[in-house]
């Protein structure tokens, strides 16, 4: 099983929002989502306790521009 936390519920009901019955699949098998998911364990207990969240911001940054490029309708992403 893997790791739940607080902020757990928030990736799950985004996921539900978008992929409704294969939220749950998506959550156990995407590796980035795993990753997010371990990345923001300590989001809810303010700033000194959180860690450097740059890389998630550079996956954010990655996910924007390729969304607003339409590579994913292309085709053509290297």
């Amino acid at each position: 099983m893997l790791m739940e936390h607080t902020f757990t519920l928030n990736i799950k009901a985004i996921l539900k929002k978008n992929f409704g019955k294969n939220a749950e699949t998506i959550f156990e098998k995407s590796l980035l989502v795993q990753y997010l998911n371990e990345k923001t364990r300590s989001a809810n207990r303010g700033s000194k306790a959180r860690g450097s969240f740059a890389n998630l911001y550079a996956i954010y940054v990655v996910i924007e521009d390729y969304i607003a490029k339409s590579y994913d309708r292309k085709g053509n992403y290297c």
